[in-house]
Parts: C-alpha cells; structure tokens; sequence
C-alpha cells in the first residue's frame, strides 16, 4: 500500500471544522451570517452552558426546500457562488459551502426549515458522518439550526474551551459585531433561558451603540464620513479623552463584514498619534464600502482578513478622513472632579459639587489677589501677580530645559500678534473673551488657569508648550533640515554594535534633524554638530537616548515613525518644565500660539495640554441653574 491515501468524508470534514469552528463563538458566526444572507430580518440566538450543550440560531429568512437542506449538509455545496468569476466579488457573507458539514462533524446537528411559499417544513439531522432525513415536520417559515454536544467526538478541541462565562463573553461579542453592520435586523441573545441582550431594528448605527453600549458613549460620538475614488468611509469616532486600553473598542467592517487589517490599523494609529496617550488606543466604529471586486475576502477560512487591490489607497484614505474629522473639532478634555464629569447627574453629584467647592476655596487661598487697575492713558491694565517670586530669566535666555537662542527665541517664543477673535478686556465685566494674559494667571509654576469665551480652562504648561514646539518642529522639517550648530569640542556616546550600524541606516534621518555624527572608535559615536533648536539640551545624553529610541523601533530610514519619534524628543527637551515660572507676556505667548496648533488639545504624546469648564458646569456646581 503507498503512503498517499485519500481521506475519508468525516475526517475532511473534521479538518475543515478545525480551521472555521475554533470554539463556540465560531459556530454563532457562521449561523447568523448565513441568516442575514438568507434575508433574515428577526435573528435569535439561544445558548446553554457557555455554548457546550446548546446553540440555537432562528431566523425568519427564506428558507430551504428539502433538497436544499440535503446538500447543505453536503461539503462544498452553496446557493451563494455559480461559476468562478463569482470569487472576484464576493457579495455575500458565507460563502466557501463547508459551515454547516463541518459543524455537524463535531456535533449533533440539527435544522428545521420551511420557505414561505410551502405549507410544510422539513428537518435534517447530522452528527458526525451520520446523516438521517430530510422528513417533513410542521414549522414557521424560516430556519431553526441547533447545534448540541459541540466537539462531543473531538475531546482534544473540547479541553481547550474556557468556562460557560467566557465562552459566552464570545459569543455575545460576535453577535455584538453582526448588529453594529446591521442595524435593520432585531436579534436577540438568551443565555440558559434568560435573555441577555435585546436588539431591536433602528435606522442608524448610532442608535445600535447606544443600545450596545451605552446612549452617553453614543451621544458623543463624531460622525466620519467621506466617499472617495471608489471607497466609501463611514462611521463613528470617540473623542480621545475616550481612549481604551485594548483594540477591542476598534470595530471596523467592510461591506457588512468586521474585519482585521493591518492597513486600517496604521491609519487608525497615525491619526491619533500626538491625541492619545501611546498605551491607550481609540474608539472607533469604522464602515468600509467598495466595490466587492477591489477586495479578496478569500483569503482566510474565517474571513476576518482580506487582501486589498490597492493597499495605499485604503490606508490615505482611511487617514485623511479620521484626521481631517480629528481636526474640525474641539477635542479639549472637559474637567472632571473624582473621576466623574462636571455635569454627570448620578448620585455622586453632590458630593463632587463639595470637592469642587473644598477645591476651589484652596485655589483662591494660595492665589495673591489682582492688583488695583492703575490707569494709563484711559485705559485699565490689570495684571496678577504670581503666587512666587520670579526669579528665573524668561524665554530666550539660560534657563533649564528651554530653547535660549535670541534667534530661536524671535521665530519661536515672541508674543504671538493678536487673532481677529481675540479683543481687549472689555469694561463690561458681563462680556467674555478667549484667554488672555490679562485674564490668566500660572498656579505652582505649572498650570495655567485662564478665562475663554464660555467659561475657563486649566492648561499643563509643559504640556502645551511641547505641542506647540512639536508643530513648529515638523513645519521647519518640512521645509529643510534643521539649522545645525557645530561643538567647538565633539562629544562622545557608547553605543552597541547595532546602534553603531544605525548610524548608517538612519543616516539621511540624522541630517534633517541637524545631527553630524560618526564613528569613534569601535564602540562609541563622536557627534560634530547638533540641532541649533537644543543649544541648552545635553547633547550626548540627547543622542544616547535617541539611539535607544531608534533601536527600539527598527524603522526603516526617514520612516515617518522615526521622525515623529524624535521629534517628541526634541519637543519634550526644549519645553518649559513643570516649575519653571513665566511671565504674563510668556503666558500670553503660550496660549495664543497654543489656540493655533492644530491638535493643541493634546500633546505629542497623547496627553491632554487643557482641561475646560464650561460656565454652564460652574453654574450647576453652585445651584444657579
């Protein structure tokens, strides 16, 4: 006997079922989207012990004759592919022809069936190579599918099943990801005879998140939309304040399928870098539409990847939209006092209304009140007077940490010329204006508490400055290389045998960011010249870590990871620090130029440069309103 022999129906199928069915949750997938493409407009789903004894999918879809219902339990037998040119556009969810045979190898299969226009039903049972039916029974119109006993003669599979809690937890996400696409359709989910999650139809998926999650995540949401060179986007997107720790919160379909790309991923990332905090990630509901024949949805047996005609379209696309939706909002994160929004209405409200009050009563102790207006020439002039004395120099000149070049200082730190927007402190104490420095006033060197148009905000000096020179950085790189400044000494960085080699690699990154190093000796870099922007920075300790920094991201040369990566650096390196003191004019400066970056609501590294509080939310703390 030779050593190739063609496998038996049973064991093909069980192969089949161990690529399509990995655990309960599989099994609900692939039910339900055969409902939904059977035009199924009701969909209930019944599970016991976590989906072990029982899954029970109904719907009111079209239904199947008895000769449907004999070769659907037959592999590769499908009513959703006709001739070969069907696999270039996929219209479908199911179609590969082997969920139900590979499901009825591994368990006790059982489906009741009845199309409309018959007056009888009929049922099919199948477990493991056994088969008994069709025969006629009395049912609804539509398709019961019960699935008991799942991997009953796989006991290896069956071992690797977590607990009826967590199984559950799967299944519910997986009918939560079908609901987002189809809003149009009731489902409805019982787990050992209780109901756990009722679905009704709504006319848009904003509504079906409320429902999901909940109707206060719903409300905030930003509406994305955008219908370019044949690809449609859209959707909804968190505020960042909103970001979660996991990717879980990341729901992107394509034409009605949730799927994982790694494209979208990126564009995802890339759109929110500087927004969110680097270990937390957004939340996002992402809609996708193309032509079905620009996409190969084939190319896993789950169908949860697909291959793309043209990749770069998809990732430009996705990033221009999510960015520019980022950008036409006010993203500032609004207050919070233990962990609850000002205008949260729960019980706790007025035990966060007395932190309020206990808080505010200790920043008006610790603040030195105004000084008398004095006037000049007519006018008033109003200033406060810092809570310490000030006895560091300002911008420009030697301070720890902050860019002192007279040059660098005229381009980056003089007071901004005031905006169209922006008007004088008006007399009339009831008109309000954009945060002024007349208006704002720096607590413990750090924060910055400043008047707007509607209310105040608290901004992180470090914070917003690092945001402002960060954009100031990427419009000069844009431009050319970074000014560059020879050491009249060269200092010198140990460094390993690979980030000696990313010397060379990263080679074309280091001269835009005005860097001139090379090798000394076997294992150390001697740096000949560094970025003008960082005359104040310790040059070799800058470079020490930007090597570590490079060796962690293995990116190719003047990939736009790197560059940003660095750019933060610098940012961070030449922003004032929490402590340092700065004057009325710096705190003008700052925050004009901080209401013209784009993004200023956070800084390059996602946390947010400002918190507001509304007038609206002081009023309801003091039961004006």
């Amino acid at each position: 006997m030779g050593r190739i022999q063609v496998l038996d129906d049973l064991l093909v199928n069980k192969i089949a079922a161990g690529e399509v069915i990995e655990r309960p949750a599989s099994v609900v997938k692939e039910l339900v989207e055969n409902a939904i493409d059977a035009g199924a407009t009701h969909i209930a789903v019944a599970v016991e012990a976590g989906g072990r004894k029982l899954i029970r999918v109904a719907d009111d879809g079209v239904g199947m004759s008895a000769d449907d219902l004999r070769l659907a339990v037959t592999p590769h037998a499908t009513s959703k592919i006709r001739h070969e040119d069907d696999l270039a556009a996929i219209g479908t969810l199911g179609f590969r022809g082997e969920a139900l045979p590979s499901i009825g190898s591994v368990s006790q299969l059982r489906i009741v069936s009845r199309p409309a226009d018959q007056t009888a039903g009929h049922v099919i049972a199948m477990a493991g190579d056994r088969i008994d039916g069709p025969e006629v029974t009395g049912c609804g119109p539509g398709t019961t599918i019960e699935v008991r006993e799942l991997f009953f003669n796989v006991p290896a599979r069956q071992k690797f099943l977590k607990g009826a809690s967590t199984e559950m937890g799967h299944v519910v996400e997986q009918v939560m990801r079908t609901a987002l696409a189809h809003p149009e359709i009731d489902f409805g989910v019982t787990h050992n005879g209780r109901e756990t999650h009722r679905l009704l139809a709504v006319d848009n998926v904003q509504r079906r998140l409320g429902d999901l999650f909940s109707h206060e995540l719903a409300e905030d949401l930003i509406p994305i939309e955008r219908d370019e060179r044949g690809l449609r986007i859209s959707g909804w997107l968190a505020p960042p304040s909103r970001a979660r720790s996991s990717t879980k919160w990341q729901y992107v379909f394509l034409n009605g399928r949730y799927i994982r790309d790694r494209f979208v991923q990126h564009a995802i990332k890339e759109a929110h870098r500087g927004l969110i905090d680097g270990n937390n990630q957004a939340v996002l509901f992402l809609f996708l539409t193309v032509d079905p024949a620009a996409v190969d949805v084939n190319v896993h047996p789950t169908k949860i990847e697909v291959r793309w005609r043209e990749s770069g379209l998809v990732h430009s696309q996705v990033l221009s939209a999510l960015r520019d939706t980022l950008l036409s909002r006010d993203l500032t994160t609004p207050a919070r006092v233990d962990g609850g929004m000002l205008d949260d209405g729960s019980p706790r409200a007025d035990a966060r209304r007395q932190a309020i009050r206990r808080e505010m009563a200790a920043f008006f102790k610790n603040v030195q009140p105004p000084e008398v207006p004095a006037q000049r020439g007519g006018e008033s002039s109003t200033r406060y007077r810092p809570s310490t004395p000030r006895s560091e120099p300002t911008f420009g000149v030697e301070r720890s940490g902050g860019v002192r070049s007279a040059a660098d200082h005229d381009a980056l730190y003089r007071p901004a010329e005031p905006r169209s927007t922006v008007s004088p402190v008006p007399d009339d104490a009831t008109e309000r204006q954009p945060a002024s420095a007349s208006r704002a006033i720096q607590l413990h060197n750090t924060y910055l508490v400043a008047e707007t148009a509607d209310g105040l905000v608290i901004v992180d000096q470090h914070a917003l400055h690092e945001r402002v020179l960060y954009d100031e950085f990427c419009r000069r790189i844009t431009a050319g290389p970074l000014e560059s400044q020879r050491l009249l000494l060269p200092e010198t960085v140990e460094a390993t045998e690979s980030q000696m080699a990313l010397l060379e690699t990263h080679d074309g990154l280091l001269g835009r960011l005005g860097f001139d190093a090379a090798p000394f000796g076997r294992n150390s870099v001697a740096i000949h010249a560094a970025p003008s922007l960082l005359p104040d920075t310790k040059v070799a300790e800058f470079f020490a870590e930007l090597l570590d920094k490079l060796s962690e991201l293995e990116a190719v040369p003047e990939a736009e990871e790197s560059l940003h990566t660095v750019l933060d650096m610098m940012a961070c390196k030449a922003a004032v620090k929490a402590g340092d003191p700065l004057t009325p004019e710096e705190i003008d400066s700052l925050l004009r130029r901080g209401a013209d970056v784009e993004k200023g609501t956070n800084c390059p590294h996602g946390r947010p440069t400002t918190l507001r509080l509304s007038v609206n939310d002081l009023e309801k703390q003091f039961h004006r309103i």
